[in-house]
């Protein structure tokens, strides 16, 4: 049990060299916080395969999530807003 405990704690400090080029070294800003999570709950989940994979879904979900954010309201949806609480 320790040395399977220790194969996986190797490689997943290994991960850590390979995903941080691949995710911070193309310029995506995305916080260490969340490529951590990423890859733990990869691999929890979904084994070797899931270390990588889990911290790239993750990473796209945080962006798209702050886009969506920092989104300004369109004056259409304001004005439809603003059409209806006239009316109610």
């Amino acid at each position: 049990m320790t040395v399977i405990f220790s194969v996986y704690v190797f490689v997943a400090g290994l991960a850590d060299n390979v995903l941080k080029p691949l995710l911070l070294g193309r310029g995506v800003a995305v916080p260490m916080p969340v490529v951590l999570i990423g890859a733990l709950g990869g691999m929890v989940t979904g084994g070797i395969i899931g270390l990588f994979i889990g911290p790239v879904l993750l990473s796209v979900g945080y962006q798209l999530f702050w886009r969506w954010v920092r989104e300004p309201a369109k004056p259409e949806r304001l004005k439809e807003e603003q059409q209806e609480e006239k009316h109610a």
